[in-house]
């Protein structure tokens, strides 16, 4: 019991951090906040690794590593994190006009952050963050479903470790 009731206080400092540090859509972006604490200025470095997600011809295997979301009763979208190569399976299963991606972090800081998405291709789409996640660490991520700039929608968390 304690050790859910822990893992349940880590996931939602997680998201908390998170949410606030996965803006923005280039490659690997920075942004430099400010933070006042007693009259003293803080710069936090953020970096957010963004990737589009390249079309394979490859299919996964659905198992606890794989999330969803849906669009009302139907399954909008489906993510798979596999932690052999760090890699974020996604597909968008909707022809519905909205973008599915993952969001995570690897710490409870939300540095740095991680983002893959997709469009509607039909089929898995695969982003390779083998070079930057670090290595055994939690991968605390989600499915978000998008339609142009406005956040449509949220998947539950999940919580993988990198290799």
């Amino acid at each position: 019991m304690r050790t859910m009731i822990a893992r349940g206080a880590v996931a939602a400092l997680a998201a908390t951090a998170l949410a606030g540090s996965l803006a923005g859509s280039a490659s690997a972006q920075t942004a430099h906040t400010k933070k006042t604490a007693s009259a003293q200025t803080v710069h936090t470095k953020k970096t957010v690794y963004s990737q589009k997600a390249k079309p394979t011809t490859k299919s996964i295997r659905l198992d606890a590593g794989c999330n969803f979301i849906s669009n009302g009763r139907k399954k909008a979208g489906q993510a798979c994190f596999k932690k052999n190569g760090d890699r974020v399976w996604i597909r968008d299963t909707a022809r519905d006009g909205m973008r599915i991606e993952v969001r995570g972090s690897v710490n409870s800081k939300g540095q740095p952050g991680y983002r893959c998405y997709g469009n509607y291709k039909g089929g898995w789409q695969v982003c390779n963050f083998d070079r930057k996640m670090a290595e055994g660490h939690v991968f605390l991520w989600y499915v978000n479903k998008w339609k142009g700039n406005k956040l449509k929608g949220t998947s539950d968390e999940k919580m993988m470790v990198t290799s």
